[in-house]
């Protein structure tokens, strides 16, 4: 549609210039022409407006042709945009979820082998200051993109590469057990509070244990 109004601005100007070169321009001409110019300047402008993520992608470039009439009209396109109050927040939004989307596809990025080489790489050059959030952000990318499987071989195979003894294994300050122990926090707190509440319910409701101390410590 853009491409077909841009082709009826172009047709509107190549008759004024006819008419202009022939002496033959007649006033009814010369308003209906100015009408349709009018419509189909706005008809663009309602177009990108309506579609401004996309259209004004696809038609920017427009504003930087080499014919100085077709760069006018964009401009005046653009602007009657601008008139109508057009807002750019969600064109903002998109860009940056695209550019959010595409840093998510490269720490989830897999190779051929199974392996991870930037989640790894991070797991590497990040200081154990900062392991509690990079296991939690990296469990939790990798299982928006069902890969938690992944992420969990990767992290425990270098554990247990690095181990001294099996003795030691997820005991010290690892990535791994910073992984485990968030895994387990998340998962696991709906699986116990599942397991528990009906025994805890039981306890608390039943008259048959209203009289039972549980205190450790009487005193």
């Amino acid at each position: 549609y853009f491409t077909l109004f841009m082709n009826l601005l172009n047709d509107c100007s190549e008759v004024e210039d006819e008419n202009a070169q022939t002496g033959g321009r007649k006033r009814g001409m010369s308003r209906r022409l100015a009408s349709l110019r009018h419509c189909t300047v706005l008809a663009m402008s309602n177009l990108l407006n309506a579609n401004v993520d996309s259209g004004l992608m696809h038609s920017i470039g427009l504003g930087y042709h080499k014919d100085l009439q077709t760069r006018a009209t964009f401009m005046e396109v653009l602007t009657k945009i601008l008139q109508q109050g057009t807002e750019f927040d969600t064109l903002a939004e998109t860009v940056l979820a695209d550019r959010f989307e595409r840093l998510v596809e490269l720490v989830t990025m897999m190779g051929d082998q199974g392996e991870l080489p930037i989640a790894m790489a991070l797991a590497n050059v990040v200081p154990c200051s900062q392991w509690d959030e990079l296991a939690r952000v990296l469990v939790t990318l990798f299982d928006s993109r069902h890969l938690l499987y992944q992420l969990l071989w990767n992290m425990f195979s270098k554990e247990v590469e690095l181990a001294d003894s099996m003795q030691t294994l997820f005991r010290g300050n690892s990535l791994a057990s910073k992984i485990m122990t968030f895994c387990f926090k998340v998962y696991g707190a709906t699986y116990l509070q599942k397991l528990l509440d009906p025994l805890l319910r039981i306890v608390i409701t039943s008259s048959d244990w209203q009289h039972v101390s549980f205190e450790v410590d009487p005193t």
